[in-house]
């Protein structure tokens, strides 16, 4: 097609020589129509930066493209199992509490009668439990309570897995407390996104939050019904794609990044060499590579590509 010709040979020169779309475009006398389709196309195919203006190497964007596409696999696989719960178990679900049906709803009001119903299904449980958490605020009080009982469950010889959301490894409480459990035999993984908070004991009994993000909303206890083995396979899809604490840096959000380092990092991740970052920022080229070295070791990686790759997973970028 005339525009994809256009657009290859204004890419070609960016890549050549080093010039930003602007530049390259003018050198091959490209008439306004084909300036507009050209820059259309390569913004695209992601290999035109949309900040910097700058060529995006090949490899980085279709690694990006690829690494987009299984983060909305990922969603997709999250929303389909949501949604597919949500028709078989809950549409006919009536109103009001079911004190004698395998699915109540519990209010905020009766928090305290849920917490002694999770408190009996755990020390019930004999093969594992599951857990996971959404980002909240977290009080120490009940963070101590939680590591003894599963401490305890551990002690039995339950095995017992705990997910928390990469943002939260900030907090200094929940960090302790996540060393203080793995020190104590309970596995723990982070990841950048967490659906829903629940806990499921050996896969029969389970608790989740009605409305994920708000606490208020009350939750659901669950026992000896279908639903908790959905609940169970969106707990292994999200726990097979977790990462170790160990590997995440402390500042796995991205919250102790600087600006600098914030613009270094985006324009990394697209393949641009030192030289076309620094041009792009408006600093010295020794100036860029002190910052990639400062990324490489909060990152833990020791390669450009390997950065841009974790700093994607981390959902920094």
């Amino acid at each position: 097609m005339r525009e994809e010709a256009a657009a290859r040979r204004v890419y070609a020169r960016m890549r050549q020589q080093g010039e930003p779309f602007e530049t390259a475009a003018k050198a091959l006398a490209l008439r306004p129509g084909e300036l507009d389709q050209a820059r259309d196309r390569l913004a695209e195919l992601g290999l035109l930066h949309p900040g910097a203006d700058i060529a995006v190497d090949a490899m980085a964007a279709l690694t990006r493209m690829i690494s987009d596409g299984d983060d909305l696999i990922h969603r997709l696989a999250v929303q389909r199992a949501a949604s597919r719960a949500l028709t078989e178990h809950y549409l006919d679900l009536p109103y009001g509490t079911r004190e004698d049906g395998p699915v109540e709803f519990f209010p905020r009001s009766r928090v305290d009668e849920l917490r002694r119903r999770l408190r009996t299904a755990e020390v019930a449980a004999t093969g594992e439990i599951v857990a996971m958490h959404t980002p909240h605020t977290w009080d120490p009080v009940r963070l101590a309570y939680a590591f003894e009982n599963d401490r305890e469950s551990v002690e039995r010889g339950v095995r017992v897995r705990v997910m928390h959301s990469h943002g939260q490894l900030h907090m200094p409480v929940l960090r302790e407390h996540i060393q203080a459990l793995m020190e104590h035999g309970v596995e723990v993984r982070t990841a950048h996104f967490v659906p829903v908070r629940m806990i499921i004991m050996d896969r029969r009994t389970a608790i989740v939050e009605v409305a994920p993000g708000d606490l208020e909303a009350g939750a659901l206890f669950i026992e000896d019904h279908p639903l908790t083995a959905t609940l169970a396979a969106l707990f292994d899809y999200c726990w097979m794609t977790a990462s170790e604490p160990k590997d995440v840096p402390r500042g796995a959000d991205g919250e102790e990044l600087t600006d600098q380092q914030r613009a270094v990092l985006r324009l990394l991740a697209t393949g641009a060499k030192d030289d076309a970052i620094a041009r792009a920022l408006g600093v010295s080229t020794r100036t860029v590579t002190r910052v990639v070295g400062e990324l490489s070791a909060v990152l833990g990686v020791t390669s450009r590509f390997q950065a841009g790759v974790r700093a994607a997973k981390l959902g920094w970028l």
